[in-house]
């Protein structure tokens, strides 16, 4: 079965998904885009590009993945890009799933490539295969990270979660994460308008269940398959947003940031890696810059929530809501809510109501210690925790904190 025809027109089945874990539950259930690319039960090739390579690809019956009868099947050596392709339309997939399979070990085999129409050219986003080593393995440009062993024979659930701002790619196996915020292959690649399927080695690999979704569909959503024949834990309504914005590390600066849009930059690329933000919150930098852009103004300059908790990344309370957190005291230490673990000080060119201080060494443009820069000091709560004294801007490295919120 295929949902949709990626030449003409994408449809795409759209729920929200009510049920989820605890953890999962602090973050509310986004609106689900799931496609159906294929699952070969229809018995036909239909959308797929006949092999250019030495190699055949059929329909097959012999085997299919995760309860299923059938699969796609390549057999022989077709070389890179060589195999059958499908055309995906050109769409910002957040998710892809598929399954796959290789009845050889320590060859090159089962190769899944997803890029644009130059893929050829660029090398694509993703270039996933079983290598000779007998792991699965996520290949970038220059490097290639080794995954999973495999055994010949033995479908494989893959997992992929593709950020098209960072441009990275994180990919699990049969549900256990392997690696995070691998670089794609062609940064400047912007949406997935191919998908490859080949052996580069002589061998016989099968492809099964490819699902595409934005954003990434969770294990909720692919384990239901509605033979129950009810919709328990669906939902058409679109929960409230999580009551919470997070501070968080942005990591070890001087006092010559790069002003505000230095400061967001590095609080961008922190939140790639940092645990417990979300991949679709917006980021700033927790820092005073001027009277024009101070901390105490951020509801109104960036649309900060005001009436949410504010917590570190392990979900300790920092403050009860905007205005609490900016007293002149927190409920617990950032060190506390995990929010800051190198070091404990941090600039902040805020007083304690988070308006601009005198000192913010010349907007965080200059680390030259003829200036000076506030800061705040993360192991304690009283008002020190953002408004301590001045540093030296060039004599030393503090960090930088960043809110984050969706």
């Amino acid at each position: 079965m295929r949902s949709f025809a990626p030449a003409r027109s994408l449809c795409a089945v759209t729920f929200v998904l009510i049920a989820a874990s605890p953890a999962e539950a602090q973050h509310a259930p986004v609106t689900k885009a799931i496609a159906i690319i294929d699952d070969f039960e229809d018995g036909d090739l239909d959308g797929w590009a006949a092999p250019t390579g030495p190699c055949t690809a059929v329909n097959s019956s012999a085997t299919g993945a995760n309860g299923t009868s059938r699969s796609l099947k390549v057999d022989g050596a077709c070389g890179h890009y060589q195999g059958p392709w499908f055309d995906l339309g050109g769409w910002q997939a957040t998710g892809v799933t598929f399954w796959v399979r290789t009845d050889v070990t320590n060859l090159a085999t089962a190769y899944v490539v997803l890029g644009d129409d130059n893929v050829t050219a660029n090398n694509g986003v993703v270039f996933f295969s079983a290598t000779i080593s007998g792991h699965w393995a996520l290949g970038t440009m220059g490097a290639s990270y080794k995954l999973a062993p495999y055994n010949p024979g033995q479908w494989y659930r893959v997992d992929l979660a593709l950020d098209w701002v960072g441009k990275t790619v994180d990919v699990s196996i049969d549900g256990v994460p392997w690696q995070y915020n691998v670089p794609f292959r062609a940064p400047g690649v912007t949406t997935l308008t191919r998908l490859h399927f080949y052996n580069y080695n002589p061998s016989t690999a099968y492809l099964d269940e490819i699902q595409m979704s934005s954003p990434s569909a969770s294990v909720e959503i692919s384990a239901d398959g509605f033979e129950s024949a009810d919709t328990t834990g669906w939902s058409i309504t679109t929960p409230a947003l999580p009551d919470r914005l997070v501070i968080f590390d942005g990591g070890s600066v001087s006092g010559a940031i790069g002003g505000r849009s230095g400061a967001d930059v590095l609080c961008g690329q922190a939140a790639l890696s940092a645990s417990g933000i979300p991949k679709s919150a917006t980021t700033r930098a927790l820092i005073s810059v001027s009277a024009d852009d101070q901390i105490s103004d951020f509801p109104a300059r960036y649309g900060v929530p005001t009436d949410r908790q504010i917590t570190g990344p392990n979900w300790e309370v920092i403050a009860d809501d905007w205005s609490d957190l900016l007293d002149g005291s927190i409920d617990q230490s950032l060190d506390s809510a995990g929010a800051q673990t190198a070091t404990e000080f941090w600039y902040t060119g805020s007083l304690d109501d988070g308006t601009v201080a005198s000192t913010t060494c010349s907007g965080w443009t200059n680390g030259s210690d003829l200036f000076d820069g506030r800061y705040g000091r993360t192991a304690i709560t009283d008002d020190r925790w953002i408004n301590t004294g001045n540093a030296t801007c060039g004599a030393v490295s503090y960090h930088v904190l960043c809110l984050a919120w969706r």
